[in-house]
Parts: C-alpha cells; structure tokens; sequence
C-alpha cells in the first residue's frame, strides 16, 4: 500500500501540474485562435485532468497515513474508486473526442488505482 500510495502522490503532482499546463493551452489557443469555439471539451478534459490530480494526491497522502493506521484503509478503498471513476470517465472523453479505445491504455490508467484498492482492503482485513 505505501509503493502506490507513493505512485499515487506522484503521479498527483505530475498530472496536476499537466492539467494546470493544458488549460492554460488551451486559453492559448482560444486567444490566437479568436474564438473560444471548440473549445469546451478541451476545457472539460483539461479541469478533470486536475481534478482527478487533486484527489489522487490526496488519496496517497490517505494511503500512507493507512499504512500506519489501518483503520483508515477503509476510506482509502473509497477513494481508490472514485479514481478509477475518473480514469474511466477520462478515457470516454478522449474518444468522445475522437481518439481510439485502447485496452492497454485501459489496464495502464486502472493499474495503480486497482493496486491501490488491493491494497488498502489488505490493510483494513488486517485490523
């Protein structure tokens, strides 16, 4: 449970970091354009990119606390779905925009969550 909650609050800083880069792009792009046309899945995509950032963050920062505490491990199984949640609702905006599905891609943004999961009803079944 410590390795993906670290996993976790790392991968928070980086995709935090991304999402605050794309929505700036993305007003970029609206400016040179002239036009905010277009762009409210580009907004939509890049605000959940952040969102999800935040609370995979915070549920790393949970993760560790559980490790010592394991009767928090239960509320980090709450969180660890609500970040699957927003993997899969991510994958359907980006085809929903006009990308392809990719199973691999699929396995890859559940991987660390589900380990997370995994993880955390191994710490709380150890109460």
């Amino acid at each position: 449970m410590k390795v993906t909650s670290i996993l976790m609050i790392i991968g928070g800083i980086i995709a935090a970091i991304a999402g605050v880069i794309a929505i700036l792009g993305v007003s970029a792009l609206a400016v040179l354009s002239g036009s905010a046309e277009g762009t409210g899945l580009l907004y939509a995509s890049s605000i959940l990119v952040t969102v999800a950032s935040v609370i995979q963050f915070i549920a790393g920062i949970k993760g560790i606390g559980a490790c010592s505490a394991p009767q928090k491990a239960a509320s980090c199984i709450k969180w660890g779905i609500v970040i699957a949640i927003l993997s899969i609702i991510s994958m359907i905006i980006g085809i929903i925009g006009g990308g392809s599905f990719s199973f691999t891609s699929l396995v890859l943004n559940l991987l660390v969550p589900g380990l997370y999961i995994y993880g955390a009803m191994q710490v709380s079944n150890h109460i």
